[in-house]
Parts: structure tokens; C-alpha cells; sequence
């Protein structure tokens, strides 16, 4: 598997362009075989990206360890997509109509619970337990329609951590990381030299290396099903290739690929898998895209092509040393994704 030329070029461009301060692209094969490229640096004046830096996923977070999580989960029978938060909180939603205890694990990882996108918790609460009943308490309306969220997500870290009795990180550990190898990703925080800083945080008056950038996430201590995880390149192509694969680490091969069907469809034109963003006029990986991907805030983004047997990473800190820098990601993503899928086809 060979990196195209133009993809190395795209990422150097970037971070000539101060549009990334430093990133690391790769393609990835279904047997795990891998090419990379690297380019700029991990922090302002600091040494540059290689490919073992770790970077703040952020929402990848969604599909690198709550879904496959839950995946294991339900295909061990412990439990169904069809279950309602009620079986798992019974105090979800109580007292309301429409009520959170009514949505299904499907629908919250379709994001068609009903739940709105974002509010910051970490402004009224500052512990786990908090923010867990917080969100058990979150109105929903529109049901039934997609409407990206974390809260979902938030929810169903949570419910991998009701049925396993442990926490997500130990969990997500043992069904996931573990079985594939993936020996350099975790939630933090991390205290290593390798890993890429993201924003200057204000409210937290520091440089954030190696603790999480979602301010949501550090009120469940870091470890949250929507964001929290670090990881680099070579681990996050384990993950690829194994999804390439349809691989039985991940869980029954049926329910992996249902994972990958319509769901729902946004006003924005995205397409809603299990987890995963679909071809649709909204997706971030080129005009005739196949597969399914994801996006994360801090600058990273995921896109894998089963049928082509080829998949695409591309990790950035574009949010340091401030959230404002970076408006070109979008672009870089549509360019950097599309280009080397369309070299595959």
C-alpha cells in the first residue's frame, strides 16, 4: 500500500499554510500493511510529527472505542440494539414525555434520540456521577430525526460501563485495544514526550498535552464515550484493517455490517449509520466517496472503503495552540480523503 504523492503534498501544504501546525496522513490495507507521511510539529517551536506521535481524537473517540465496545457487546448477547436506556437507567427521563428511557441503543447511535447537539456541562457540573445524571435527565424532542450529538454518545459509554461493571478505558482496553494490538491507545491523561498539544486553554490556564481538549469530557474525568482517546497512526491502521475486514475482533460479522446501512438521513444532507457518517452530500471524504468515516474537532478524521479494501487517516492538532486556526481542515480533509480513495479505485 503506497501513499499517493499528492496526499504527502497536501499535508506539507498544510502546515506551510499554517492551516495544521503539524499531521500525519496515511493509507491503510486490509492486512494492515500501511504508508505515512508526516509534517510539521507537535507544538509551536517543539519537535516535529512522527509517526508515532499520539493525537487528541476527539470524536473518533465515538467510533474507535464506544461502538466496537457495544459491538462486542451485542454480539455476545448482553445486549440488543433494540434496547431502550430505560432497561439500563431507570430513572432516565423521569417524568417526561417524550422521555430519554424510551430511546433505543440504535437510535442513539444513529443520532435519532432526540437529544440536542451540545450544551457545556462542564459549566454547572465537575464530577462523573454529575454529568452522567445530568444527561440521564436532557430533554428530547424530534425523535426519530438525525441530529448529531455528544450527549448520545456520552449515554452509551455509559451503558458499555453499566453492563461491564468497569469503566469505559478498562473496558474499551479489554474488548477492543487489547485483541487488536492497539497498544498505544488509551484515554488520558498521558505524560509522554510523543504526544501532539491542541489548544491554550483559557478556562483551564494551560497548554493541554496529553489531557483531554473536549471540555465536556474532563467532567468524566477524561475518560467519556464521545471524546477522551489518544491514539497514532499505526494503531489507528490496526483499526482500519480490521474494519476493512469485517474482522470477528471487532463482533459477528452481520451485526458490523449493519453498522454500515442507512439509518437516517439530515437536513444537512449527512447519512447516519451505526456510529459511522455515510456517503451523502455532507461526507468529508470526495464526491463519490464509498464507505463510511468519522470526523473529530481536534482535526483528525477516519475514512474506510471495504469494497476497495483501502482506508484513509489523517491526524492533525489543528486546533493549537487556539480553536479559531484551522478553518482549512475541511477542505484538507475533502482533498487528502478523496484523493487517496480515488487513487485506490
Amino acid at each position: 500500500m503506497i501513499l499517493p504523492d499528492t496526499a504527502r503534498a497536501l499535508l506539507t501544504g498544510a502546515v506551510a499554510s499554517s492551516v495544521v501546525p503539524g499531521g500525519v496522513v496515511a493509507c491503510v490495507a486490509a492486512d494492515g500493511s500501511h504508508d505515512h507521511a508526516c509534517a510539521g510539529v507537535i507544538r509551536a517551536g517543539g519537535p516535529g510529527v512522527t509517526p508515532g506521535t499520539r493525537f487528541d481524537l476527539a470524536s473518533l473517540t465515538k467510533v474507535v472505542a464506544t461502538l466496537p465496545c457495544l459491538l462486542r457487546l451485542v454480539s455476545a448477547g448482553d445486549l440488543s440494539l433494540g434496547d431502550r436506556v430505560g432497561r439500563f437507567f431507570s430513572n432516565a427521563g423521569w417524568l417526561q414525555r417524550p422521555s430519554l428511557a424510551d430511546a433505543t441503543v440504535r437510535q442513539l447511535l444513529a443520532h435519532m434520540s432526540g437529544l440536542r447537539n451540545w450544551e457545556p456541562l462542564f459549566a454547572r457540573v465537575s464530577e462523573r456521577r454529575a454529568a452522567l445524571a445530568a444527561v440521564l435527565q436532557a430533554p428530547v424532542q424530534d425523535v426519530g430525526r438525525v441530529c448529531y450529538t455528544d450527549f448520545g454518545f456520552m449515554l452509551l459509554g455509559a451503558v458499555v460501563e453499566r453492563v461491564t461493571r468497569k469503566r469505559l478505558d478498562v473496558a474499551a482496553s479489554e474488548l477492543v485495544f487489547g485483541p487488536l494490538g492497539m497498544h498505544r491507545t488509551s484515554f488520558g491523561p498521558i505524560e509522554a514526550n510523543d504526544v501532539a498539544a491542541t489548544e491554550d486553554c483559557g478556562w483551564r490556564g494551560r497548554l493541554l498535552v496529553g489531557e483531554v481538549h473536549d471540555e465536556n469530557a474532563t467532567v468524566w474525568d477524561g475518560v467519556a464515550g464521545h471524546a477522551g482517546l489518544f491514539s497514532d497512526a499505526a494503531d489507528l491502521a490496526l483499526f482500519a484493517a480490521a474494519w476493512l475486514r469485517f474482522d470477528s475482533l471487532l463482533g459477528d460479522r452481520e451485526v458490523l455490517q449493519e453498522t454500515t446501512r442507512p439509518q437516517g438521513y439530515g437536513d444537512d444532507g449527512s447519512v447516519r449509520g451505526l456510529g459511522w457518517l455515510l456517503p451523502g452530500t455532507a461526507v468529508f471524504a470526495g464526491d463519490g466517496a464509498r464507505g463510511f468515516g468519522h470526523t473529530g474537532f481536534t482535526g483528525t478524521s477516519l475514512w474506510l472503503d471495504p469494497e476497495a479494501g483501502v482506508a484513509s487517516v489523517l491526524l492533525t492538532n489543528r486546533v493549537h495552540p487556539h480553536r479559531e486556526r484551522g478553518e482549512g481542515i475541511h477542505a484538507l480533509r475533502k482533498a487528502v480523503h478523496g484523493g487517496i480513495h480515488a487513487s485506490a479505485a
